[in-house]
């Protein structure tokens, strides 16, 4: 069997890269900031560069976490689920647990996987492997096991509620942007931003908006829970708790 020669290490087939680049040369390959290269490394998303003397260098290792890191971002996922996607974070021991229910799923109903994949939910690396990318979710899913419903049936509720929130969440995401873009100039004054880094201004924007709307929609659900324990008495027991009672009325009982 021949073998192929091994390729020179003062050349790269890609990037040239093998040698080792800047920061800055670094951030022309990729098409990120200098800033955003090392903010990713502080969030050890990225491994520490190799130093020559007072020079850091990076490889071709880097450009491919960057470029992946960058094609996740593109399918939506925020960095706490990058993170959690490339093990970066502190291992979470209710991970493990939720890992062999994936494969559970994977195994029995693949149908499923694809669907939470298309919500984000899990994601496949490019070696195929199944990766868990919001794992909060899927744990709120997997609790209803506790009051008897089966794993598959779970996350058959999170994929049907996850498809009907979709445009209603895409709706007043672009819906509260404009609102908060149309009193920028008020916002930046308030903080004395200029937007000179706007990949970091406009990913602390979009971070706050999730975190705004998440907690609205929170509370908002948590308002109506009297309304879906009725509904759920009324399914159960066949019962039917809803009254025409004014509540701002003072209720007699004798």
């Amino acid at each position: 069997m021949t073998k192929t020669a091994a390729p020179d290490r003062g050349t790269s087939p890609s990037d040239g890269t093998a040698n080792g680049v800047t920061v800055e040369e670094l951030s022309r390959i990729v098409g990120m900031s200098p800033r955003n290269i090392r903010a990713h490394q502080a969030r050890k998303l990225l491994p520490p560069p190799v130093r020559r003397g007072r020079i850091a260098l990076y490889d071709d290792s880097h450009v491919r976490r960057l470029r992946t890191i960058v094609a996740l971002q593109r399918q939506g996922f925020n960095l706490v689920s990058i993170e959690a996607m490339l093990g970066a974070r502190p291992s979470d021991p209710g991970v493990a647990a939720l890992t062999a229910a994936l494969g559970r799923l994977a195994l029995h109903s693949p149908s499923l996987v694809y669907a939470l994949s298309r919500h984000n939910v899990v994601a496949r690396t490019e070696e195929g492997d199944v990766r868990l990318a919001r794992p909060q979710v899927l744990r709120a899913a997997l609790r209803l096991g506790e009051v008897g419903v089966g794993e598959a049936a779970s996350l058959r509720v999170l994929v049907d509620l996850l498809s009907r929130l979709a445009p209603v969440a895409e709706q007043i995401a672009e819906e509260f942007s404009s609102g908060v873009l149309a009193d920028s100039p008020e916002r930046a004054g308030a903080r004395g931003a200029s937007w000179e880094n706007p990949d970091q201004d406009s990913g602390e924007l979009v971070q706050g908006i999730i975190e705004l709307v998440s907690a609205s929609f929170r509370v908002a659900v948590e308002n109506c829970s009297e309304s879906i324990v009725a509904a759920l008495e009324n399914r159960r027991f066949g019962l039917d708790l809803h009254t025409d009672v004014d509540p701002s009325q003072p209720f007699d009982i004798g």
